[in-house]
């Protein structure tokens, strides 16, 4: 089993039973719709094919939608391509109808915030330019490459923030969304401070489901400047590269990775890669070195989840791109266990008795040769045991759903909910997930079972040790 999880985005080109069912059984532990494109007939569409397809096999994967965001975008015009050189006017207003290189914009803090010498990104950095004036209205641009221009494409000003709104209406009708389907998490866009999950978390409250987790997409300056109080506030954080790099030179960004995974690990929150981490499988059927030393790398980081985007959401080879990744993965975890290495958790010291027995039982299982079976009624101590990246499966039973479904996305738990008629104490809980695991040789005649649970209301935590005979 993947100890590292596999996240992928559902599109166009994985829409249909028969991916969504290759994907699950590939392994793969979480869906994302990105709330960016299509509507609630086409998310309609994902959420019921995921359903079906988990169903079938009896998995339980997180779906986690994907906000929009307060994007700044351009207006409507002709598309017109530049060359190194060139100049642009970009300037206040919807549209334009000029056959000149005019690109309108309707937002007019913007040129408040511009100053000569900033560099201005369109269409998620594919052109590049720098402002050469400044006026009130307009301002003159340069082209420092060759491209071509589109209309309705995202702006960006590197290195500063427009002070756009949190929470875009189109955002807040998605959350909405998000609770009436019961999505396992939403991703939070354009993070600035730990005051935007408060505002959500306040917002899902409202709306009757506090208990849908929250995810940190962490992709600009001011998310990485309060990165500390941002971590400690999301349920999850994801390192959103391609948005980072919009944000900070290419060369800083392997660092700030490396930070925010730390930073996450360290406070007990999964933490998953994005962007461009099998870009080239959209064209093509397999990867190129540099990508899989790459994903290599992120294993070796500890990471919980490699989340895919284009590549099974519009690419020509999803399935491809899943069984590729799936096949790194497992030789990165192997060379890393068979190297004997620790992961970076191992050196973090446990911040409260309950981490201290959660690391003192991932040690012992290790140390036995045993497999961990915990049942849990809110996901904490699953969590807490994924916290120190265990080399040996882990089992996770709960008689709660969406706790289980969170729990799919997190490092080495492997999540099962347990269906039942009546509310379940935890002997019985952790009986039926042993009878559970058994009749489906998870856990087989000479194997060792740790059995384990501890709940909230007590200190003290339960421990067995099973030789299955």
């Amino acid at each position: 089993m993947l100890r590292t999880k596999i996240v992928v985005t559902i599109g166009p080109s994985s829409e249909s039973h028969e991916v969504v069912r290759s994907f699950l059984v590939e392994g793969v532990a979480g869906f994302r719709i990105n709330f960016s494109h299509g509507e609630p007939s086409i998310w309609d569409r994902y959420v019921k094919t995921i359903g079906e397809a988990s169903s079938e096999l009896g998995k339980y994967p997180a779906i986690i939608g994907d906000l929009r965001g307060p994007q700044l975008r351009v207006g409507d015009f002709k598309p017109f391509k530049v060359s190194r050189g060139d100049v642009v006017i970009l300037e206040l207003g919807e549209k334009t109808c000029s056959d000149e290189k005019v690109v309108p914009v309707n937002y007019k803090q913007l040129f408040e915030v511009l100053e000569v010498g900033d560099i201005v990104l369109l269409d998620d950095g594919r052109a590049r330019f720098r402002v050469e004036e400044v006026y009130s209205d307009h301002a003159r641009l340069v082209s420092l490459g060759d491209a071509v221009i589109y209309p309705r494409k995202t702006i960006i000003v590197s290195g500063k923030e427009l002070g756009l709104p949190t929470l875009t209406p189109s955002d807040i009708e998605a959350i909405r969304y998000a609770v009436s389907r019961r999505f396992t998490y939403v991703a939070l866009s354009y993070v600035r401070s730990p005051r935007d999950i408060v505002m959500l978390r306040d917002l899902l409250s409202r709306l009757g489901e506090d208990s849908i987790g929250i995810i940190a997409k962490i992709e600009t300056r001011d998310a990485v400047k309060n990165l500390a109080g941002i971590v400690r506030e999301a349920d999850a954080v994801i390192v959103a590269r391609g948005d980072l790099g919009m944000h900070y030179s290419l060369e800083e960004i392997p660092r700030l990775q490396k930070i925010i995974v730390n930073k996450s690990i360290k406070n007990g929150k999964p933490v998953l890669i994005a962007t461009q981490l099998l870009e080239s499988m959209v064209e093509k059927p397999q990867p190129t070195r540099s990508e899989v030393v790459d994903i290599m790398n992120a294993v070796f980081d500890s990471v919980d989840a490699i989340l895919l985007t284009n590549e099974t959401a519009i690419g020509k080879y999803p399935i491809e791109s899943v069984k590729w990744l799936k096949k790194i993965l497992q030789e990165a975890e192997k060379w890393f266990y068979e190297e004997g290495r620790e992961p970076i958790t191992r050196k973090i010291e446990p911040e409260s008795l309950r981490e201290k027995y959660a690391k003192g039982l991932v040690l012992l299982a290790e140390n036995i040769g045993s497999k961990i079976l915990v049942y849990t009624k809110t996901g904490l101590m699953p969590s807490r045991i994924s916290k120190y990246r265990p080399s040996v499966p882990v089992y996770a039973g709960s008689n709660n759903e969406l706790v289980a479904r969170k729990l799919a996305i997190r490092y080495g738990v492997n999540p099962y909910y347990i269906v039942s008629d009546k509310q379940l104490d935890y002997e019985k809980g952790l009986e039926k997930l042993y009878e559970k695991l058994l009749r489906e040789n998870q856990i087989n005649i000479g194997d060792i079972v740790l059995l384990t649970y501890g709940p909230r209301e007590t200190l003290l935590n339960v421990i067995k040790i099973l030789e299955v005979i």
